[in-house]
């Protein structure tokens, strides 16, 4: 096995750029240091929606780790209009007690028969475990806070309700402030907030808090808004190093299309 590693690694050494061979490198010590045996059985159960898995499903991605991406079908009575969601497949799951860890809720990440509900601490548990929450304690703790920054962040937007506001005129109107002035502060005080450079969020390495910002930047609003980090360049870095990773754009260019 170690010199199969070995002979990877000089075939890696040759072929590829400096930056992709770190990176090439990191997975590589990462997917050694994992808690996660590799034949390990995971599975992710969640909506056919992006929502509060996808988060989880960028690390996937950004590791390299193959797992089952289980989404129960959602649809619509009337369209657009919550109180008339159809999630049969879910309904039957979850009245069969197999939610019941999760107080009938979604997601669930499953391994190897231990079930672990909560999004949030899902991700927290993954990134441990493919070696993305930092290198020391100290590393850990900040990746943890950088990402519940992030966290505060998506609440703020959420306690707005513009997701169900019907009256389309206040709906503008707010989203309007928000990305013009409630979102840039924000941002603002995230990137003062941030302790690392070079890219990365946290250390010297990509983390939970560099795919939180990643997608809290460039995957959770309908509007493009790159103006309001535009003068935060940490945010910046983050943004391009999580983009240049081969895994999150593969996940990008080939996850289904969804609703939400």
């Amino acid at each position: 096995m170690r010199s199969r590693r070995l002979g990877l690694l000089l075939v890696a050494a040759v072929l590829l750029p400096w930056q992709e061979l770190k990176d090439f490198v990191g997975l590589q010590h990462r997917a050694r240091q994992s808690g996660i045996p590799r034949n390990a059985g995971l599975t992710l159960r969640y909506f056919d929606a992006r929502g509060a898995a996808e988060t989880v499903r960028l690390l996937f991605a950004a590791a390299g780790k193959e797992y089952k991406d289980l989404r129960y079908p959602i649809s619509f009575g009337t369209p657009g209009d919550f109180s008339t969601i159809i999630r049969k497949e879910f309904e039957e799951d979850r009245d069969a007690g197999k939610m019941d860890i999760s107080m009938g809720k979604v997601p669930v990440l499953d391994v190897d028969g231990f079930s672990l509900p909560q999004s949030k601490a899902i991700e927290r548990y993954l990134a441990r475990e493919l070696g993305m929450m930092g290198s020391t304690p100290m590393e850990e703790a900040l990746v943890d806070a950088m990402a519940e920054h992030v966290r505060d962040i998506n609440d703020a937007y959420s306690r707005k309700g513009l997701f169900f506001m019907k009256d389309q005129e206040k709906k503008a109107e707010l989203q309007k402030k928000w990305y013009e002035e409630e979102l840039p502060l924000l941002l603002s005080k995230l990137e003062t907030a941030l302790p690392g450079s070079d890219g990365f969020a946290v250390g010297e390495k990509v983390s939970l808090a560099d795919i939180a910002i990643f997608k809290l930047l460039k995957d959770t609003y309908d509007a493009d808004v790159s103006a309001a980090y535009g003068e935060c360049p940490k945010l910046k870095a983050i943004v391009s190093k999580v983009e240049k990773n081969k895994g999150i754009q593969t996940w990008l260019s080939e996850r289904p299309e969804t609703m939400i």
